[in-house]
């Protein structure tokens, strides 16, 4: 009942097998007549497929990989569900083994168990976010991508909750990468198109617009294409959108920087990151209000994860305060800081104007990092927080220590 991947090659393939019968499916949906004998043979052979257990070795977030289940099991669960056929026990294996799925794969069973009809599962299952996990490219095999993943789970959370909150992210996702990604492969654009498809012919009927006013008075009006509003007036202001007519109204707000006034939201999500401030002689530093210009600084940042886990790809941004200027990051060719004997090497470092940047692996324990400012201008700054964030899973961050750093003239 498989197909194979090219006419008369006689080698049958699984994914394309279960790409087949999803696209017959849909193809049914839209009004054409599919021959059903060949349909129901189809279904046959992902029914014999998905209980082999098969696991190939997974590439993600760049260097990592581990063993999963093949993303062909995943994908044919869906579609067995799609088509009125689950197949529970299966289902309810990999529902105990969620290890062995990557993140699109659990998007996958979760949406299956929801065509179901079990809502409760379809809620517990579904991932909380895509962002732990960004697939290498796959040139065979289930052709996985980073943008294939996401427009595969994009369509299939689409068949079974259209209004669900991770819509709008994913298909901003998806339609950001298909406009600008220079190269894209089949699956990338027949998932992408499909999903992005699907939403559209949503959208077809609705007459939603909207006025946007900041402060009380109006900023744009959205009807029938983009509105950008940029610039530091929306910094602190009240915006309001105004929204009439029928259908969905999109946005998204993104901003950076630190407040005024300095308040700033402290939490450990997951990691823990902080800093301490050194004299040249090791001495702590509890009052940065009493700096003396071309006095020198070290700064030391303390990284620590979940017990007994390692956190990949964390990224820590520490923001300079004006008033001081980063002097010397290797710290340890300096005689006068050998006191400095846990410092550990980043995976990367990346020095800016204005910031410094830390990359590497969160552990149980903590990773310390080291680097040496001068204060050279004198006045009273404001100084942000040291921040940690995983790069692929914004659910894992930690944001501590801002304050006030005040330099006096030198003596």
């Amino acid at each position: 009942g498989g197909l194979s991947y090219w006419p008369g090659q006689g080698q049958v393939n699984w994914w394309s097998s279960a790409y087949a019968a999803h696209f017959l499916l849909e193809a049914e949906k839209a009004g054409y007549a599919i021959d059903r004998p060949v349909f129901s043979k189809l279904l046959g052979y992902l029914k014999n497929e998905v209980k082999r257990q098969e696991t190939f070795m997974y590439r993600y977030n760049g260097t990592n990989s581990r063993e999963v289940a093949v993303k062909e099991i995943g994908y044919s669960l869906y579609v067995l569900a799609l088509a009125g056929q689950p197949d529970i026990s299966t289902m309810n294996y990999y529902q105990s083994h969620p290890e062995l799925l990557a993140l699109d794969s659990k998007y996958l069973l979760a949406v299956a168990y929801g065509l179901a009809g079990d809502q409760e599962r379809f809620e517990r299952i579904l991932p909380p976010s895509f962002t732990s996990e960004e697939s290498a490219t796959s040139f065979g095999g289930s052709f996985h991508s980073a943008l294939r993943d996401r427009a595969l789970a994009l369509n299939a959370l689409l068949q079974i909750k259209a209004d669900h909150p991770q819509v709008a992210g994913l298909a901003r996702f998806v339609a950001e990468r298909l406009k600008n990604q220079e190269y894209l492969n089949t699956q990338e654009r027949s998932f992408g198109l499909l999903a992005l498809g699907k939403i559209a012919s949503r959208e077809m009927t609705s007459t939603a617009t909207g006025i946007i006013y900041v402060n009380g008075v109006k900023a744009g009006q959205v009807s029938d294409r983009e509105l950008l509003l940029q610039g530091e007036n929306l910094h602190g202001a009240e915006i309001r959108i105004e929204v009439s007519g029928k259908g969905n109204l999109y946005y998204f707000l993104e901003q950076k920087g630190i407040s005024a006034d300095g308040r700033y939201q402290e939490e450990d999500s997951y990691l823990q990151v902080r800093k301490r401030f050194y004299d040249r002689q090791g001495r702590l530093l509890n009052d940065l209000k009493q700096l003396r210009q071309n006095d020198l600084i070290v700064v030391e940042i303390a990284i620590k994860g979940p017990a007994n886990a390692e956190i990949d790809h964390v990224a820590i941004t520490d923001i300079i305060p004006a008033g001081l200027e980063i002097e010397n990051t290797r710290l340890r060719a300096m005689p006068q800081l050998a006191w400095i004997v846990n410092a550990q090497e980043p995976d990367y470092l990346d020095i800016r104007d204005d910031r410094i940047s830390f990359f590497t692996t969160a552990t149980g324990t903590n990773r310390y990092f080291y680097y040496l400012v001068r204060a050279v201008s004198p006045g009273r700054f404001r100084m942000g927080p040291v921040g940690a964030d995983a790069m692929y899973n914004g659910e894992y961050h930690s944001y501590h220590g801002a304050g006030e750093v005040i330099i006096q003239g030198a003596k």
